[in-house]
Order: C-alpha cells, then sequence, then structure tokens
C-alpha cells in the first residue's frame, strides 16, 4: 500500500488514515491502536435515559397503531 507522506505522518502519530479502496471507505489504524479500541462499545447495560427514549418511542408506535385499527 502507497501512502503519501501526510498519511504515513497521520499515521505514524496514530491518527485514523481514510482511504478508499475499490470505491469503499475504509479507515486505516496502527495495529497498537486498534487494539486498545473497546471491541463492543454498545454493549454496556443501558442508561435509565435510554431506556425512557426506546419506552416512548414504543409507546409512540403502539399509540399510532391504535389509532390506525380503528
Amino acid at each position: 500500500m502507497n501512502l503519501s507522506a501526510e498519511q504515513q505522518t497521520a499515521v505514524a502519530k496514530g491518527e485514523p488514515v481514510t482511504l478508499n479502496v475499490g470505491g469503499m471507505e475504509c479507515v486505516l489504524l496502527r495495529r497498537d491502536i486498534y487494539l486498545r479500541m473497546d471491541p463492543e462499545p454498545d454493549a454496556g447495560p443501558w442508561t435509565v435515559e435510554e431506556m425512557n427514549l426506546l419506552a416512548d418511542e414504543a409507546e409512540e408506535i403502539i399509540s399510532r397503531k391504535e389509532v390506525y385499527d380503528r
């Protein structure tokens, strides 16, 4: 893989570099940076705020369905 001097500098600093590979947008990271990343960032327990937002959304969907079923 050939990187420009600017891209090489960014990688050396541990910064992500955006690349287009065969029409697909990709991100190049140094291996040590990648290994420090949380493998499942959204896998933790839900916050009260997240649960309340989901409950509100579910209530809205149910209410809309009840209106259309009449």
